[in-house]
């Protein structure tokens, strides 16, 4: 025997199957127009109404990522839509912080184009950072991002790379191209360039050898040589192992941060030293030990860090 609330169950699914039959087969949107900006393009063009925004963007060749398929279940298809669109849905709501609700931002998925709209389209690195700032990446989907501590709020900015620096790392990229696992010399070509991976680099890379940006976002943020921020000249390493600490460590490296006038992690305002804290550098023998740059400082004491950082300051220690 049927209980009310499984009857009522009933005639709800029945009617939701009839609305969605009504809205596929009896109603009709027309045709819509749909203008695109990303970046420094602006692209119109005009669909059938009724299909999904990530639908039409991707038949008429727009990049847009979505790990789920779809269904409403990642995140990664964000578009901020200025103009059309309608309201933003439950399924949309647990991806959407109210600030980008304030911006607009929207599911193309879950968007369906009833009438004319006006999109922009944010570059995934920026999509990506503010989905780890919200809390809102599903860590059970296939693709995932780490990006250490760097969670600090990220602003809908274009991302350039100057004409003369493109050149440079088209150069590189043209280099390696044709090796087997171009990725990491390319990167570290990169980062030696320029002493960091800045952001543009990295979706010219991702372009260049048709590679997805997560991938590359995620080898630039695991490897330790690399860096998204810029570095000084010089970057110091204080070895942080177990030998090392147990050796005093610790007191070299607030040595440095008292001498420098920064953190560990930090680069002092001339863009000269970086200093930064490692687990093991390998050389355990000579505990403390710290690397600069390529040259291995071994057997170090708290004294010898002034004397360490105008050697290559380039100015004599006495002086």
């Amino acid at each position: 025997m049927f209980t009310p609330v499984l009857i009522m169950a009933g005639v709800l699914f029945v009617i939701t199957v009839l609305l969605a039959i009504a809205d596929k087969l009896l109603v009709s949107y027309g045709e819509c127009k749909i203008t695109v900006t990303k970046e420094d393009e602006r692209k119109e063009f005009t669909v059938q109404g009724g299909g999904t925004l990530l639908s039409a963007l991707v038949e008429n060749g727009m990049n847009i990522p979505a790990a789920c398929g779809g269904r409403g279940s990642c995140g990664y298809c964000k578009v901020n839509v200025t103009s059309g669109g309608g309201d933003i849905l439950p399924t949309e709501e647990v991806f959407i912080s109210k600030e980008e609700e304030r911006q607009g931002a929207r599911l193309s998925c879950q968007v369906k184009v009833k009438e004319d709209l006006e999109i922009h389209v944010p570059d995934l690195l920026t999509t990506v950072k503010t989905m780890v700032k919200n809390g809102t990446i599903d860590t059970k989907l296939k693709w995932r991002f780490v990006l250490g501590e760097d969670t600090e709020p990220v602003e809908e900015k274009k991302l350039k790379i100057a004409r003369k620096d493109r050149g440079v790392v088209e150069e590189i990229i043209d280099r390696h191209r044709e090796n087997k696992g171009a990725i990491m010399p390319i990167l570290q070509d990169i980062n030696d360039k320029f002493m960091y991976l800045p952001e543009p680099t990295l979706s010219l890379v991702s372009r260049e050898l048709d590679m997805p940006l997560s991938l590359v976002f995620r080898i630039a943020t695991f490897y330790n040589a690399f860096s998204l921020k810029p570095r000084g000249k010089y970057v110091i390493m204080v070895c942080m192992g177990t030998a090392c600490h147990v050796k005093g460590a610790a007191g070299v490296l607030e040595a440095f941060e008292h001498h420098l006038g920064v953190k560990a992690g930090e680069t002092t305002p001339d863009m000269l030293f970086t200093l930064d804290a490692v687990r093991c550098i390998g050389c355990c023998g000579l505990a403390p030990v710290l690397k600069i740059n390529e040259d291995v400082h071994g057997l170090v004491t708290k004294k010898m860090v002034p004397e360490l950082i105008e050697k290559y300051r380039g100015v004599p220690a006495n002086a």
